[in-house]
This record gives structure tokens, sequence and C-alpha cells, in this order.
């Protein structure tokens, strides 16, 4: 009874429909419309379709998922809580059209796994309809290849409180990726971005591999994590993203007498050279470098406060600097020791000593930097002996030119009263007596009186014929006038 009563209805239809028909062709074309609106499309039943792209997903790669919904009420957009921690929401769309056909909604999520294996999304529903829960297997790889290379590793041995370690994070960059910095999280120390970022070969195999480094310093004992975020790379315009995970390890205690905030590692002095002589009163800084120790400020202030003095020289506030530029897990710090000598003599710089726990021993060291020694000489009393020399050589220059010029002067005297016997110029003779008369020189009485007493220095000027022409005008000035 249940099969025929089921397949009754059909039969009914049926006949009816053909009926229904034959009585349209027969009333003819006219009464085509009015069957045709009678009869009509039965209603789109509310549909709910949740379908994932690519069929095989790949770690790293995005997988879309499609929800389209028909004559339902609008979709919500979903949260990444939704998800769980398997998946990262990247983005998501949504669309929606009207048509004959109905109402029809599209979200299409962009969605990453962050693992490898059986992943579940989870179910939806909207009004009637439900998507149920879907479980995908996620590659960690294309088929026939090696996952992608990603190693994070401590690469300083020896790990302990206090000490600066070196994180490396190795990631295969074949393939033409483009690896964004990766961003690292932890509660067991500081962290530090380090100033490398450089491609090498060598790792697995020798494939190309892209190392990120960080500066981590423990603050506390015990098991310690760093946590590493999403690693995004792009590859032709497309992002990937993969997870990283987190680096855990032990990090040992430092023993109990060595002091709060002292130099934890392997130090490193180095110095700059340093004047060997000097005058007294000069000044100069001591330089140095310290490297592979974590240490604080204060306690490295203190021990060079304790080193920075020496006999014969004075010694200023210790300067420190840290350097920025350093591509070391422990930063580098620029020593400045500035000085004045007070002493001449033979003098010895400072010994700089830097006590540090080196874990790797399990032991104290201590790093050295000497400058060695330097001459002070005084220069006050070559200074006076050259001040002087400079006078006496002021002054003996000075009578030279006095000298210089009384005998430049004696030779033109000289020159003079040559010239004027040798031409017999009585003119220049009677000219020179004058202004002597005029001066009122009492040896100018007479014209030869007064020539037999000038000088030119400390030598006469007579001569032969000076005197012959003396004579001549003396003869002419006093000879007694002939009577006609």
């Amino acid at each position: 009874m249940s099969a025929g009563g089921s397949r009754m209805p059909t039969r009914v239809l049926r006949v009816l429909g053909a009926a229904a028909v034959g009585t349209g062709l027969a009333a003819g074309p006219a009464a085509q419309p009015a069957l045709g609106a009678a009869v009509k499309e039965p209603a789109s039943r509310p549909a709910l379709v949740c379908s994932v792209q690519p069929a095989r997903p790949r770690l790293g790669h995005a997988v879309h998922w499609e929800i389209r919904a028909r004559d339902l009420p609008p979709l919500p957009l979903l949260q990444a809580s939704q998800l769980g921690r398997d998946w990262l929401l990247q983005g998501q769309s949504g669309e929606s059209s009207a048509g004959p056909g109905g109402h029809e909604q599209i979200l299409d999520l962009r969605l990453y796994p962050l693992a490898a294996g059986r992943l579940r999304l989870p179910g939806l529903g909207s009004g009637s309809a439900r998507c149920p829960p879907r479980s995908l297997r996620i590659a960690a790889a294309q088929a026939g290849q090696a996952p992608r290379y990603i190693a994070a590793r401590v690469a300083t041995a020896g790990a302990t409180v206090g000490q600066a370690l070196r994180i490396e994070l190795d990631l295969a960059s074949s393939g033409g990726l483009s690896w964004e910095p990766a961003t690292v999280h932890s509660d067991d120390g500081i962290l530090r971005a380090l100033n490398t970022l450089d491609t090498r070969v060598g790792a697995q195999g020798g494939i190309e591999v892209l190392r990120q480094t960080w500066s981590f310093t423990p603050t506390r004992a015990g098991d310690v994590s760093i946590r590493f975020g999403l690693l995004r790379a792009h590859r032709f315009g497309e992002l990937l993203v993969y997870p990283a995970g987190t680096l855990r390890w032990k990090v040992r205690p430092l023993p109990a007498y060595w002091p709060e905030g002292w130099p934890v590692g392997h130090a490193r002095l180095r110095i700059e050279p340093a004047p060997t002589r000097l005058e007294l009163g000069a000044t100069g800084v001591l330089r140095a470098r310290l490297a592979g120790v974590q240490v604080g400020r204060r306690p490295l202030l203190a021990m060079l406060r304790a080193d920075a003095h020496a006999p014969g020289l004075r010694f200023g506030t210790p300067r420190l600097r840290r350097l920025s530029a350093s591509a070391h897990a422990a930063p580098e710090w620029g020593i400045e020791l500035p000085w004045r000598a007070r002493r001449a003599g033979r003098l010895a710089y400072p010994e700089l000593r830097v006590a540090y726990y080196d874990p790797e021993r399990g032991a104290p060291g201590l790093a050295l930097a000497d400058w060695g020694g330097l001459r002070v000489h005084d220069p006050r009393p070559l200074r006076f002996v050259l001040a002087w020399l400079a006078v006496g050589s002021l002054v003996l220059a000075m009578a030279v030119l006095r000298l210089g010029l009384r005998f430049a002067r004696e030779a033109c005297c000289r020159a003079r009263w040559r010239r004027i016997a040798r031409r017999g110029d009585a003119d220049a003779l009677w000219r020179l007596w004058r202004q002597a008369r005029e001066r009122g020189d009492p040896r100018a009485s007479s014209l030869r009186a007064w020539v037999e007493q000038a000088r030119c220095g400390s030598r006469g000027v007579r001569s032969p014929e000076l005197d012959r022409l003396i004579e001549r005008e003396q003869q002419r000035l006093y000879a007694a006038p002939r009577r006609s």
C-alpha cells in the first residue's frame, strides 16, 4: 500500500498535465499566455554550500574557503577565534546578488594553515541550512619535495644568566623567496635585534639560507623560551606564511659569589696607541674597546674609576659610549680615560683590568689593557734659556746694526771729503764751512783750523790735495788787494 500510494499522485499529475496541454492547443494561440501564467517554476529551497580550494592544500600556502548561501539570512563575518589556533585568518570578503533564482550570498575567506597534518574547519549554520565540520589534510610540502627549511638555535655555548646569547634563525631562500624580518618575543630575558642579515650556502645539502640573528640575555635560570612570530615570505607577488614555533633550552645560574651586573661572557679589550712623549701639563685620552661580555654601565664605570690612577698623571671622569653598529651578541663599549701630565720624568700609564665570568670555563677571568709608559719633559728651563738667547740675539742685532750705520756714515763722510779734494771743489768746501759756522761750531773760526779738526769717525779728513785747495782759498781770501 505504501508503494502504490506513492505512485498514485504521480500518475494523476501526469494525466492532468496532458489534459491541460490538450486544452491549450485546442483553444489556440490566444489561450497559451494564460496557460504560461498558470504554470510556474517551483520555488528554490534555501541552501548553504561550503567549498575549499585547492584540493590538496600545502603548509605556507593560502587556502580559500568559499561559503555560498541562497535565500538565507545575511551571513556574518567570521572571527579568528572561531577558527582556532590551527588557522590564520588573513582576510575575508563578501558579496550578495538577487535574481530570478533568489537571493545569493558569497563569503570568501583566505586562510593559512599553521601546522601540517589533519586540520579541522568548524561547522557553519544559517537559518535551517548547515555546513558540517570539515577535516583537511595539510601537506608539509609538495609531493616529492622536502619541507621548507626553517631552523632556530642558540649559537652561544654555556648559556648562563646575564650572558649575551646569539640566537639564529635560518630560512631557506631558494626559489625566489623574499622573507620579511621575523618578530620574536620572550618573557625570560632581554631581546635585541643584531645588525646582520646575510645569505649563505651550506645548510642541509647546500641550500641557500637567509639568516636572521638576535641577542638574548636571560634574566633567570631554568627553562627559558623564545617565541617566534609567523614567518612571512613573498614569491612573485604571492604571500606565504609559515609557523616558526618556540625555541626552548635551559639556562644555568651564576655562582653566588659573582656580583650582580658584573661582566658575563669572554671579555676582549682592544686599546688604541697612546702618546709616548709629552710636555708637562699636556692632556690626553686613553681609549679602548670592550667586547664579548654583557655588563651594566654602573659596574663598568666602578671598575674604570678603581683603575684610573697613576703617579704623575691626573685622571678625569671615565667616559663610556655604547657602540651601535655591532654584529656580536654582546654589546661593544667605547672606553675613554682623560688625563693630564702633572710631573716630569718617566711615567707609566695605568693598567686597566676588567674581571668577567666565563660561562664556557665556569670560572672568572681577567682582561688586561696596558698602554705602556711615556716620558714627560719640563719645557720651562729650556724656554728660559731660549728667552735669554732671544734677548741676547736682539741686543746683538741692534749693536751690529748701529755699528753698521756708523761705518756707513763714516764711509760717506770720507767719500765726500775725497771727492771735494779730488775735484778741487771750492764751492762745496765753502758751503760746508758756512754750515758749520751757522751751527755755532767753535772750531770753524778759520777754514784751516776747521778742516784740521774735522773728523770722519776717528780719522781726520786732511790730505795733500785738500791742503793745496785750502792754501789756494786762503790766499784768495786773505791776500792784500793790489794797488793800481
